[in-house]
């Protein structure tokens, strides 16, 4: 088996004992940065890796201290599974950043981490992982009210992280149509 698919096995497993983020969402961002990585002429591997591990520590409570500081806790867990595979050293410190930057306290020091940054980001900023996250919220007993305010919340900070003029340009336009949606 490979390296990613070991990654996204273990995400799997993570996902369900931590109930979040849906699964559905890690989806979108693996989608995502294939394209990116593509586009951005940047090593493939690295940027799912950085996707898979990004949130190995993670809660199903919005905004709790938990999720708050979740790509600080998921360092550990992801450099025990990439020494396990004997991954690197230089590119475990390009994963590593990535992970600990996808929130914009510390700075991404990779094309790499900068893709898969605008890649986790994306999924927010987009219709389809909006109402992924709103269905995901309902499911956690949040009624449609908070659960719309959630959706906004995480779609706003999210753009904020964005970095690349193409995923900029792209979610603008994915925003607008997200207002609409939510319009009353």
């Amino acid at each position: 088996m490979s390296i990613i698919a070991d990654a996204r096995q273990l995400m799997q497993q993570q996902t369900e004992k931590n109930q979040a983020p849906a699964w559905a969402l890690t989806e979108l961002a693996i989608k995502k940065g294939k394209a990116l990585a593509k586009k951005h002429k940047v090593d493939q591997e690295i940027v799912l890796l950085a996707l898979y591990l990004a949130h190995l520590v993670f809660s199903n409570v919005p905004k709790d201290q938990i999720q708050k500081t979740h790509e600080k806790r998921s360092l550990k867990p992801a450099k025990r599974f990439l020494d396990k595979h004997h991954y690197p050293q230089d590119k475990q410190k390009i994963i590593l950043n990535a992970i600990e930057s996808h929130h914009g306290k510390v700075p991404f020091q990779s094309k790499e981490a900068e893709v898969m940054i605008n890649a986790e980001c994306f999924k927010f900023v987009m219709v389809k992982g909006c109402l992924i996250y709103l269905h995901e919220l309902g499911q956690r007993g949040f009624n449609y009210k908070e659960s719309v305010k959630l959706v906004f919340y995480k779609m706003n900070q999210k753009r904020k992280l964005l970095t690349l003029p193409d995923c900029i340009k792209e979610a603008d336009k994915n925003i607008k149509k997200i207002k609409q949606i939510f319009a009353e």
